[in-house]
């Protein structure tokens, strides 16, 4: 799967590094993965780096995503988003955004790794370090 993801902090913190060309059903199974994650705490702060990524998700589809928050209310783990993505992708990014608010996941677009740190609290050195690691030292936005 093209995606790569690092629970730390106790669950209380997730990094994603998405590359390549991603399938809805990729998109699908990973959300899926994550609700059903044990390690993944209720309300964990989540950065996804989708910069090198493309996806097939396409704008009427992204509700397919969100829909998954909705029937597991009870299980639902990811409290705040911070994403960071490119140009391609943009507009379906801020159509997830949209709905996926509507489920209590607080979700924004950032262009910046220092102030979605701080919108996040977490340690922004640590996180860029996690983050190249998987991208083999290639540095975060």
């Amino acid at each position: 799967m093209p995606v790569k993801y690092v629970v730390l902090n106790r669950g209380a913190l997730v990094l994603e590094l998405w590359t390549g060309t991603i399938s809805h059903d990729e998109v699908l199974a990973h959300e899926r993965r994550h609700l059903s994650d044990p390690s993944i705490a209720p309300g964990a702060s989540v950065l996804v780096d989708a910069t090198s990524a493309s996806f097939e998700t396409e704008s009427e589809m992204v509700h397919e995503v969100t829909d998954l928050y909705r029937r597991s209310a009870g299980r639902l783990r990811v409290g705040k988003v911070a994403l960071f993505v490119n140009e391609s992708v943009y507009d379906r990014a801020r159509l997830y955004v949209s709905q996926s608010s509507d489920f209590g996941v607080r979700a924004i677009l950032f262009n910046s790794l220092d102030v979605a740190g701080t919108w996040l609290g977490i340690d922004v050195a640590r996180a860029r370090e996690e983050l190249e690691k998987f991208r083999g030292n290639r540095s975060l936005v």
